[in-house]
């Protein structure tokens, strides 16, 4: 780490000694996580495929805008139908229901 946050490790060791330093843990699992993504030739696929689809609907309004008018047609069918849902329910937490 440069600049400004040089150093913050070793402060906040010397406050707390046993204090993660998570900033170095996300960074390391996500190393991993990229190693193993780019040996799995699926997973690369499919964020190679992911990536270019948010590429192509980013750079461009109208598509930007189409996948939108989509998407909110696709909630107001599900609002109509009942298939949303909008809120939990107090006596069961992970309530799970099938849409239409």
């Amino acid at each position: 780490m440069r600049g400004e946050l040089n150093g913050l490790k070793t402060k906040i060791l010397r406050k707390q000694p046993c204090a993660y330093y998570v900033h170095c843990f996300a960074y390391q699992l996500q190393l991993a996580l990229v190693a193993v993504a780019k040996k799995n030739i699926d997973i690369a696929s499919f964020f190679a495929m992911a990536n270019s689809v948010v590429n192509h609907v980013g750079a461009s309004c109208k598509w930007r805008d189409l996948l939108r008018q989509q998407l909110q047609e696709e909630l107001v069918i599900a609002f109509e139908n009942d298939c949303l849902i909008t809120g939990r329910d107090l006596k069961s937490r992970n309530r799970s229901q099938t849409c239409c």
